[in-house]
């Protein structure tokens, strides 16, 4: 199934058992049903989506675009989902 442009990164959330993978040309995360082989929805990041990881059914987005207002990287949070 497509996940979009420069895959980089992928992790699994054990509460929703959902794959997460970043794509960095995209700058989205693609959030994937394995057992379905769908993708349930894909979030628009910040330019440069490096790495992502999950904690209680939150997926954490690290940001290498250095769009802070001091140039700094960000990071990013939003819900996996069931």
């Amino acid at each position: 199934m497509p996940t979009g442009a420069g895959a980089l990164s992928v992790t699994t959330d054990p509460a929703s058992g959902r794959a997460l993978v970043a794509t960095r040309t995209d700058a989205t995360v693609t959030v994937v049903d394995p057992h379905k082989g769908t993708v349930v929805k894909t979030v628009t990041t910040g330019a440069n989506p490096n790495h992502v990881t999950t904690a209680h059914r939150l997926a954490y987005v690290v940001e290498k675009s250095g769009s802070g207002p001091e140039g700094q990287d960000a990071l990013r949070r939003f819900p996996v989902g069931r």
